[in-house]
C-alpha cells in the first residue's frame, strides 16, 4: 500500500515536486532488536510501498533483526538531487565542501549527522554534593568528570575558558558528536520558572519520567562497567541487560535522571576484506567526521602536548587523553518520549515521520513493538540490514494528559536542550532544506543565541536555522516541541572539515 500526500498541502508547503516513481530498488529500514522485541509489526508508512514478509526477524550471523522490506522511489533525494539541477547558489554564501567528501545516494538518509545535543545542566562545574559513599571513592566529581572518567568522552579545545573561569558551556565529544553542557544560571533560573514536574504516569498505571534517552557506542563495555563499578552512587547509578544474542546493555543515570543507553558495535561480517572493500565504497559518516579532544602524548618528541593550540598545561594534564580516539564512540540514538491520549495512539508516530520525510525527504520509518508505535528518522549511511549510522526515535506513550508531561518550553526559552543536525552534503542540498522549512512557517528565533535567521537568505549566511515544532503536515497543529539547529556542512564547526 502506497499513500502520499495531498497535492493542495505539498503546494501549501512550498514543495515542488512530491511524487515519484517506484522502482525495484529494495532497501531494509529498521533497528536492532535490542531496541525492539523479535514480534515487531509494521505500520502503514507514507512513503514506501511495504512488502509484507513471514518474518519480522532477520537472522544473519545469529544476529537477529527486526526489519521491514520496502521499495524505494527510483529518484534521488530532492535534497541530493538539487545538487545537479540548481546550480544558482546564493553569492553570499561560501564555497561549500566538495560533494565527494560527503556522500549521498540511496545508501544514505539526507540527514547528514546528528551532531550534538545541547542540555541545561545546573551545577556543570561545581561538585556532586554526596551524602552517601559505599564505595570510598572521591564523590566531589563535578558532571564533566562523570562524561570524560566515566562515560568516555573526550574534552573540546573550545571549552579551555570555560573550564579556567568555572562558568560557560563545556563541549565534551565522542566520535564525530558532542555534548553541550551548559549550566548557565540565568537560562537555568528562568527554565526553572516554567519548570513542573516531568514524572508522569501512564494510563496503564505504569511510570514514565524521562523526556528523552541518549544512546552511546562502545566497541567493547568493558573499561565503561569497571569506572561505573567505582562511580559513586551520587553521580550515577546503572543497571545491564544481556540480549539474546549474548551482547549487554548498560543504562546509565545520571545526577540529573537523564538516561544514557551504552552498547557495543555491532559487526555482521567476518569477511574483513568485504568489510574493507564496502568501507571505500561507501564509507560511513562516522569515519569522515571527527570532533577534536584535548590529547595527552607523551610520546610526541617534537612538542608536548601542553605546549599545543595554547591549552594549558593544567588542562591537558587533567582533561588530555592519548589518542584522539574517544573510548565512547557516539551518539548511536536519541529517543524522545511523545505523550499522546489514547485517541492519538497510532498515528502521531506516523505524523512525525511524514514530518521529516516531507520538509528534508529524510529516510523514515514507523513500527510498532508490541507496547507502541515508534517513528524512526535515519541518519547517515543505512546498510544492507536496514540500520543507519545514527536514529532518532519517537516513541508514543500513552498519558491522560499529555500537555501535562511534554517538556517545558516557551518561545523565548525553547526547551533548554535542543538538537544539532547537519543536512545533505554540499550548500544547495541545505539551501533546499532552509526553503522547505521558510515555505512552511517553521522558522524560529531563541534569544538565548545570538543567531537570529527567518528567511532563507539569513540561514545561508549563518548557515544554520532554527525550529522548534515538529508539525501535522496536514493540519499544522504541534506534534511534539524540540529545538532543531539545522545546519549546513559548509558551517564552520562542522567537524568533518577544519575549524
Amino acid at each position: 500500500v502506497i499513500s502520499f500526500y495531498s497535492l493542495s498541502t505539498a503546494a501549501m508547503m512550498g514543495r515542488q515536486s512530491l511524487l515519484a516513481s517506484i522502482a525495484s530498488t529494495v532497501v531494509l529500514i529498521g533497528w536492532a532488536v535490542d531496541a525492539f522485541s523479535h514480534h515487531t509489526t509494521t505500520v502503514q508508512h507514507h512513503r514506501w510501498s511495504i512488502v509484507q514478509q513471514s518474518s519480522c526477524c532477520v537472522n544473519h550471523n545469529n544476529n537477529y533483526r527486526w526489519s521491514c522490506r520496502m521499495q524505494k522511489s527510483s529518484s534521488s533525494s530532492l535534497l541530493h538531487a538539487a545538487e545537479s539541477s540548481n546550480n544558482n547558489a546564493s553569492p553570499s554564501s561560501s564555497p561549500s565542501l566538495s560533494s565527494s567528501i560527503i556522500p549521498s545516494g540511496e545508501n544514505y538518509s539526507t540527514l547528514t549527522l546528528l551532531e550534538h545535543m545541547h542540555l541545561l545542566h545546573p551545577n556543570v562545574h561545581k561538585p556532586q554534593q554526596s551524602t552517601t559513599n559505599n564505595n570510598n571513592n572521591k564523590s566531589d566529581n563535578n558532571m564533566i568528570d562523570f562524561f570524560t572518567n566515566t562515560l568516555g568522552f573526550g574534552m573540546d579545545p573550545k571549552s579551555v575558558n570555560s573550564l579556567q573561569s568555572n562558568k560557560g558551556v563545556v563541549f565534551v565529544n565522542a566520535g564525530s558528536t558532542q555534548l553541550h553542557l551548559n549550566d548557565d544560571e540565568e537560562y537555568c533560573q528562568k527554565l526553572d520558572e516554567l519548570t513542573t514536574t516531568s514524572t508522569t504516569t501512564n494510563s496503564d498505571g505504569g511510570g514514565h519520567k524521562h523526556l528523552f534517552e541518549i544512546g552511546l557506542r562502545y566497541n567493547s563495555l568493558k573499561d565503561l562497567k569497571n569506572k561505573l563499578a567505582n562511580c559513586s552512587g551520587d553521580a550515577c547509578s546503572y543497571d545491564m541487560t544481556t540480549l539474546g544474542d549474548g551482547r549487554e546493555i548498560v543504562r546509565i543515570t545520571d545526577a540529573h535522571d537523564r538516561v544514557f543507553v551504552a552498547r557495543e558495535v555491532v559487526m555482521d561480517s567476518n569477511d574483513d576484506d568485504v568489510n574493507q572493500e564496502e568501507e571505500e565504497d561507501e564509507p560511513t559518516i562516522s569515519s569522515i567526521c571527527q570532533q577534536k579532544v584535548i590529547c595527552n602524548n607523551n610520546n610526541n618528541n617534537n612538542s608536548s602536548s601542553e605546549e599545543q593550540d595554547g591549552i594549558p598545561t593544567e588542562i591537558v594534564q587533567q582533561y588530555g587523553i592519548s589518542t584522539p580516539q574517544t573510548t565512547c564512540q557516539g551518539m548511536d540514538f536519541i529517543e524522545f518520549f511523545v505523550y499522546v491520549t489514547k485517541e492519538d495512539a497510532g498515528t502521531t508516530a506516523e505524523k512525525i515521520a511524514r514530518f521529516y520525510d516531507f520538509f528534508f525527504d529524510a529516510t523514515t520509518s514507523v513500527v510498532n513493538d508490541g507496547k507502541s508505535d515508534i517513528a524512526i528518522i535515519a541518519f547517515g549511511k543505512i546498510d544492507d540490514f536496514g540500520r543507519a549510522e545514527q536514529s532518532m526515535l519517537f516513541r508514543e506513550v500513552v498519558v491522560d494528559n499529555p500537555q501535562c508531561h511534554q517538556a517545558v518550553h516557551s518561545d523565548d526559552l525553547g526547551t533548554g536542550h535542543h538538537i544539532a543536525i547537519y543536512v545533505g552534503n554540499c550548500d544547495e542540498d541545505y539551501k533546499v532544506a532552509a526553503s522547505n522549512c521558510v515555505d512552511g512557517g517553521l522558522l524560529w528565533v531563541n534569544p538565548q543565541f545570538e543567531d537570529k535567521v527567518l528567511d532563507v537568505d539569513s540561514a545561508m549566511e549563518c548557515k544554520q536555522f532554527r525550529f522548534k515544532n515538529i508539525v501535522d503536515i496536514e493540519t499544522g497543529e504541534t506534534l511534539y516541541v524540540l529545538e532543531h539547529e539545522i545546519r549546513s556542512i559548509s558551517h564552520p564547526l562542522f567537524p568533518g572539515g577544519n575549524y
